[in-house]
C-alpha cells in the first residue's frame, strides 16, 4: 500500500490553509504498536496515515475524535454508542473504529477486508451500518478536499 494519497490529502489541506506543514504531526512507532495493540491487525492505508498525520494535521477533523491518543478508546465508545440503542448491528469484531463525532456518529473498516479497505458509518438511531466509501484512502482525500458526502459531519 503506497502513501501517495497522504501527500494529495496534505496538498488539499495546505491549500484550504486547515493545516500548515509543521502542524501535521505522526505517531511514532511506539504508539503505533499501542495502536495494534488494542485494536489488533490494522489496514495498511491507516498505518500510513498515523506514521504521517496520526498525532494531527491543524484544523482537520476540529470536534471531532480521529487522533491519538483518543483513537485509543474509539472501538469502546462505538460499543457504548451502539448498546445504548434497542436492536443494535453488531460491530464487527475486527472493525477498526477511527472516527467519532459528538459520540453519537462514526466511521469504521473491517481490517479483513484488505490494505485499503471499505468505510461505514454509523449514526445513533440509525438503520445500520452504511457503506460510505470504498477504501479509507478515497474517504479520507474526499474529507480533506471539504467537500462534504453523505453523513459527513464535519470535514474541514
Amino acid at each position: 500500500m503506497g502513501d501517495e494519497f497522504l501527500q494529495t490529502i496534505e496538498d488539499h489541506l495546505w491549500k484550504r490553509q486547515v493545516a500548515s506543514p509543521g502542524s501535521i504531526r505522526g505517531c511514532s512507532e511506539e504508539e503505533i504498536r499501542e495502536i495494534r495493540q488494542r485494536l489488533g491487525h490494522l489496514p495498511a492505508a491507516y498505518v500510513a496515515f498515523l506514521r504521517r498525520m496520526g498525532r494531527g494535521a491543524g484544523e482537520w477533523f476540529l470536534g471531532s475524535d480521529v487522533f491519538y491518543p483518543t483513537c485509543l478508546e474509539l472501538n469502546a465508545w462505538a460499543a457504548e454508542t451502539l448498546a445504548e440503542e434497542s436492536n443494535p448491528p453488531q460491530l464487527p469484531e475486527d472493525a477498526v473504529v477511527f472516527g467519532m463525532h459528538q459520540g453519537y456518529q462514526f466511521h469504521f473498516m473491517v481490517s479483513s477486508e484488505g490494505d485499503d479497505p471499505p468505510v461505514y458509518y454509523y449514526h445513533e438511531g440509525g438503520e445500520g451500518f452504511e457503506r460510505v466509501a470504498d477504501s479509507f484512502s478515497t474517504l479520507m482525500i474526499k474529507c480533506a478536499t471539504g467537500v462534504p458526502y453523505k453523513n459527513d459531519s464535519n470535514s474541514k
